[in-house]
């Protein structure tokens, strides 16, 4: 089909915000609190209560971004931490309120009229860039309040639950192997090794070029006729 081509005199202009960054800010500590009213809030049918230090929601709507409140999620990734994320909040008596958490997961928060700590488990193997939580949504009538964001970095070694009155809950460091985790490092077999296996997992490509490396030898004992068609090129003018 052949389309025609119409002449517009005169086009209508798009508007939008104009681009702020943000500075990024680097969050210090083990451990800290982040606030609900310090966070940067887009959507509607919310209210901050700055008396009580809360941010009352309705309906849904919201994103309650805590992305400069918070540490990077990536900061301490080689010393194997992450960061375990709670949220202090309270409802109304029949709320259901569903959320996107840190984890990147959608859950319904208990209802709770006299407060609630959501610690969510699920950071230990996710937390998503914008480090902002959607409120999808709460049942009509019905309201949430958000107070503050719990953080603490956490090692990612694992004991289980039926090992904590026998095992150590802590993990001892020393300065020393910290600060070897970031030095240079020493250039061997197993260093080398490491290096790439490290770059199969976070390289799609390059692993699917490890792969045909594996098989060029069959690929190479191959006609060429053979080896074209299988592959699904096409001659070009």
């Amino acid at each position: 089909m052949e389309f025609q081509r119409e002449f517009f005199p005169r086009v209508r202009k798009t508007v939008m915000p104009r681009p702020y960054f943000a500075q990024e800010i680097d969050i210090l500590g083990q451990s800290g609190t982040a606030w609900a009213v310090d966070a940067a809030i887009y959507g509607p049918n919310w209210h901050i209560d700055r008396g009580q230090g809360l941010i009352e929601i309705y309906e849904a709507g919201p994103a309650i971004c805590f992305y400069n409140l918070l540490p990077h999620k990536d900061k301490y990734e080689k010393e194997g931490l992450y960061l375990r994320l709670k949220l202090a909040y309270r409802t109304t008596e029949n709320a259901n309120v569903n959320i996107r958490n840190f984890s990147g997961n959608h859950v319904t928060l208990p209802n709770s009229l006299n407060g609630h700590m959501y610690d969510d488990p699920d950071t230990y193997w996710y937390v998503t860039e914008d480090l902002t939580l959607n409120i999808n949504s709460i049942y009509s009538g019905e309201k949430l309040w958000i107070q503050r964001v719990e953080w603490e970095w956490m090692s990612k070694e694992v004991i289980y639950e039926d090992e904590v009155q026998d095992k150590d809950i802590y993990l001892n460091r020393s300065v020393e192997e910290v600060e070897n985790l970031y030095g240079p490092q020493q250039i061997d077999r197993n260093s080398v090794k490491e290096f790439l296996m490290k770059k199969i997992q976070k390289d799609d490509d390059f692993a699917k070029r490890c792969i045909a490396m594996l098989h060029q030898d069959r690929l190479m004992s191959k006609e060429l006729t053979e080896l074209f068609v299988e592959n699904g090129m096409e001659l070009q003018e």
